[in-house]
């Protein structure tokens, strides 16, 4: 039997996949790259979950704080960075525990994409998407990236921007690794992740999110995580505090399914309905 030197941990967002990841690395002598496209932002720590310290038992954790909360950032500087973290890892004879819910990062990875295309623009995504179709495709053809079959559909457009014109089909897996998902109950999720929200609002999001904006000017650009876009409204007045915990719970469900959604594309995904149950797989595949 190949030994395993990588495990990912996927879910969606209040699955328990951060959690768990701490556990299997204290277990299997690992270090943890997180495969999350907000905590990687410095800053923003209460609002995107991001493990504490206290919460990260004392295991290195990589790819977190990486960046500024407005500062570019797309998926070919992501992989260059991560990769990097893995190999480091691997040469000091520890495992690498990859955990996330970013599909786009988790497929990047575990599939290998060949990303000396992608980013190439440096343009972020909010960027891309401003743009239009016909700017969209002429970035194709400039950067030499094939068009997409759907050659009108924007969303199409700037995916295959991002990476570098690579096909959404799969590839060969990682070698000697193992990519286990968590899938809650629905009712158990939704339940997390109401009481998740309350919990982010109790631990002080709002001074997070002011805190930032009296750092950055409250003429900053947009953020990208949608919490924090919904917490904005409330300090400008626009929405209530009750509103506010209202609509990020809605989007938070809604981000759940999108990321399901995406995970469920990936037939080498053991799903599992606890984490518990997911160690379980993992220690006595890992441990044999």
């Amino acid at each position: 039997m190949v030994a395993i030197d990588t495990v990912y941990i996927v879910g969606p967002t209040a699955s328990g996949k951060t959690a768990l990841s701490v556990e299997v690395a204290e277990l299997l002598n690992g270090e943890i790259v997180c495969a999350d496209s907000q905590t990687v932002r410095r800053r923003m720590d209460i609002g995107t979950a991001k493990p504490s310290m206290q919460e990260r038992h004392g295991i290195p954790h990589h790819m977190l704080d990486v960046i500024g909360p407005f500062d570019q950032y797309n998926l070919a500087m992501y992989v260059d960075s991560a990769r990097d973290c893995m190999r480091d890892i691997r040469s000091r004879g520890k495992n690498v525990v990859v955990v996330g819910g970013t599909g786009l990062y988790i497929d990047a990875l575990y599939y290998g994409f060949n990303l000396s295309l992608a980013g190439s623009s440096g343009m972020s995504r909010e960027e891309l998407e401003a743009m239009s179709t016909e700017q969209l495709q002429e970035m194709h053809r400039a950067s030499g990236i094939k068009l997409p079959e759907n050659l009108e559909n924007r969303r199409h457009l700037v995916r295959s921007l991002e990476r570098g014109g690579i096909a959404g089909s799969k590839g060969q897996p990682a070698e000697n690794s193992l990519i286990v998902g968590i899938e809650p109950l629905r009712e158990v999720l939704v339940e997390r992740i109401n009481d998740r929200v309350e919990v982010m609002f109790e631990n002080g999001f709002v001074d997070e999110v002011r805190t930032i904006l009296d750092e950055f000017g409250y003429d900053s650009p947009e953020f990208d995580a949608i919490g924090y876009r919904i917490v904005r409204r409330y300090i400008n007045r626009e929405i209530s505090l009750d509103e506010a915990k209202e609509l990020i719970k809605i989007a938070d469900r809604q981000y759940a399914k999108r990321q399901m959604t995406w995970l469920k594309r990936n037939p080498h995904i053991q799903w599992f309905s606890t984490p518990e149950e997911a160690k379980s797989f993992i220690l006595r595949t890992c441990l044999i």
